[in-house]
């Protein structure tokens, strides 16, 4: 196989996975990418060892090296300033919640989220009526606590997201520096 091929192959690949990973987030299965990663990796080792020309040298290798750093270097600083800015908003503003009597003895409950002043706005508000307080039934039950856990949800996506890139951040500046350490040892620098 040409060289040529083998890039025609990577893009058929990679734009198979961005595919995959479209439509295990429209169909809410992670299977669906996870096998389209693993069959990627084995259809690009099967190209890879089907190619016939020279693919490195040392200048490449040492502009591929260079580049992986830079990469590196730049996701680790996207990655912290994401864990910075997504951390800041899950934990700023605040919630409410009110009750209120009404005339023929229902009980109207509201719930809000709210973002940090200046200028508070509501992220998220709903309300719901209790018709009859003194006899409550499950389905009032159920819907008080879709009401709050509804509110509550509105800063756990961007809560674990930004969690999820400061482990990031974390693993792959521990992992550079692992590796940096074994190079060193290994070749004396």
């Amino acid at each position: 196989m040409k060289q040529r091929t083998y890039i025609i192959c990577i893009a058929l690949v990679a734009t198979g996975l961005v595919l995959a990973l479209g439509l295990g987030l429209t169909s809410a299965n992670m299977i669906v990418p996870v096998a389209a990663v693993v069959i990627g990796i084995g259809i690009l080792a099967l190209c890879r060892s089907r190619v016939t020309e020279v693919t490195e040298d040392e200048l490449s290798t040492i502009l591929h090296g260079k580049a992986a750093l830079s990469a590196l270097e730049i996701t680790i600083i996207v990655a912290a300033i994401g864990f910075a800015v997504l951390m800041t908003f899950s934990f700023t503003g605040g919630t409410g919640s009110a009750l209120s009597r009404c005339e023929n003895g229902s009980i109207l409950v509201v719930y809000g989220v709210l973002t940090a002043p200046p200028d508070p706005e509501f992220l998220y508000k709903n309300t719901y009526l209790i018709p009859d307080p003194a006899d409550l039934t499950i389905d009032d039950l159920v819907a008080l606590d879709t009401l709050f856990a509804n509110g509550h949800r509105i800063r756990d996506t961007a809560r674990a997201f930004g969690a999820a890139l400061g482990v990031v951040t974390i693993l792959l500046a521990a992992l550079y520096g692992a590796f940096l350490w074994h190079y060193n040892r290994r070749y004396g620098a």
